[in-house]
């Protein structure tokens, strides 16, 4: 075995997660772990014994966020603090689904389910590998990044830590935009399984040219915006309705600037319209006029 089928229950409340957790490890057979932060939930039909084929684990976040800590250059230093603070943060999030990540790819069972608390509450924790890359793009960007880490040694800590987290962030969202099955059990399961396709990375956006030079991409979603989309940090920021996520922008884009937006109702979509950022292309590939439309 190579790796193990991962499986994303959440929504509703313990009771019916755990019948649906129960459900598709029988119907599944083999062996499984379980990472849930309701081990006194698990269902009387499932075998959880020390012979038996699932296992349970807890989920606890503050014992990872003080491992975690505890191998930085600086494990006290102010800015990995805060992101430590809280079992909610996006580093938490982040590094419960390195923990489901690993287990995976051990090869010890035949699938590994995660458990989620509720319905926005689990998507944000699906979401946060993008608002943790996010964060850390923003304050020390990758060309700074990889510069100081060609120092070898000489590399300041802070520096050397936002790595670690960049390296984190990644090897998390592309382990979610993976091969990941996400059963929602709670209210209006189709909005929020549309929801979780974006937060893991798993909706694909178009992208075409817009006939004037310029680019048209669309992100499908289940309704409008609540704000409207922005671009930072190399990432495609949206917010609807209590859910945020910064989702992964088409690299041809990040060298390009959003200069409009909307929601299509017909097509279920968020459009924006990109041009080419005069300072990022050869100038014979910028076609005249582009220069003011990017400012």
């Amino acid at each position: 075995m190579t790796g193990a089928r991962v499986v994303v229950i959440m929504g509703g409340d313990p009771r019916a997660r755990s019948a649906a957790i129960a459900d598709r490890l029988l119907d599944a057979g083999g062996t499984a772990l379980v990472l849930t932060g309701h081990p006194g939930s698990i269902d009387a039909r499932l075998d959880t014994t020390d012979d038996g084929p699932v296992e349970v684990r807890v989920d606890d976040p503050i014992a990872r966020l003080d491992a975690y800590r505890s191998g930085a250059q600086d494990p006290d230093d102010e800015v990995l603090a805060a992101l430590a603070v809280g079992s909610d943060t996006p580093l938490a999030a982040v590094l419960g689904w390195e923990y489901a990540r690993r287990a995976a790819a051990a090869g010890v069972w035949d699938v590994v389910v995660v458990e989620l608390d509720g319905d926005l509450t689990g998507v944000r924790r699906i979401a946060a590998a993008g608002e943790l890359a996010a964060f850390v793009e923003s304050r020390w960007p990758a060309h700074q990044r990889f510069a100081s880490m060609a120092a070898g040694d000489r590399a300041g800590d802070r520096l050397r830590e936002a790595h670690r987290l960049s390296l984190l962030a990644a090897g998390v969202a592309a382990f979610l935009a993976g091969p990941i099955e996400v059963v929602v059990v709670g209210d209006e399961p189709h909005r929020t399984s549309a929801l979780a396709a974006l937060a893991r990375g798993a909706a694909t956006p178009t992208v075409d040219e817009d006939g004037d030079g310029g680019y048209r991409v669309e992100y499908p979603v289940p309704g409008p915006l609540t704000s409207p989309a922005s671009v930072e940090a190399g990432g495609f920021r949206v917010e609807l309705g209590g859910f945020r996520a910064v989702l992964p922008l088409p690299a041809l884009l990040t060298r390009c600037v959003m200069v409009d937006s909307h929601f299509d109702a017909g097509r279920g979509s968020v459009v924006a319209l990109f041009v080419p950022d005069p300072a990022l292309w050869p100038p014979n590939l910028v076609p005249s006029g582009f220069a003011d439309r990017s400012g």
